[in-house]
């Protein structure tokens, strides 16, 4: 997986997945649960689904979001970072920086070697099970 520092107005398409890191100002717990507020209110969007979000340090908070449709209105990442401000009572939030995770084409061939891998070793020992009987 690869994480590469995006325009906040390239336009996204659907499955593509970003991280917003927003800087704000207040108390952990406090921002805590004001973005499981924002989260909880966000929920039932069709255009984008927030995956996951985290608190790395005060003062800033990160949301990884994919995109589920674009159409009929352009997703950006400005767009998901707007409804996500309004959504939320957080003091101060703002962008910072827009990343996109893009699935590296060695990081999908390790893990279906992985895969080969095990279902391979499985075979051999219940080959080796099988011989001891």
């Amino acid at each position: 997986m690869q994480k590469i520092e995006i325009d906040k107005n390239k336009i996204l398409s659907p499955g593509d997945i970003i991280e917003l890191h927003f800087t704000s100002v207040g108390l952990a717990w406090i921002t805590a649960a004001q973005i499981a507020l924002i989260d909880y209110t966000l929920s039932n969007r069709k255009d984008f689904d927030i995956l996951d979000w985290q608190l790395p340090e005060p003062a800033k908070i990160i949301f990884k979001v994919k995109v589920l449709k674009t159409n009929p209105v352009v997703v950006t990442a400005a767009v998901i970072a707007a409804a996500i401000i309004a959504a939320g009572v957080v003091a101060w939030l703002t962008l910072d920086k827009v990343y996109q995770i893009i699935e590296s084409p060695a990081g999908k061939v390790t893990v279906a070697g992985i895969g080969i891998g095990t279902i391979a070793l499985a075979f051999l020992v219940i080959a080796y099970l099988l011989k001891r009987k």
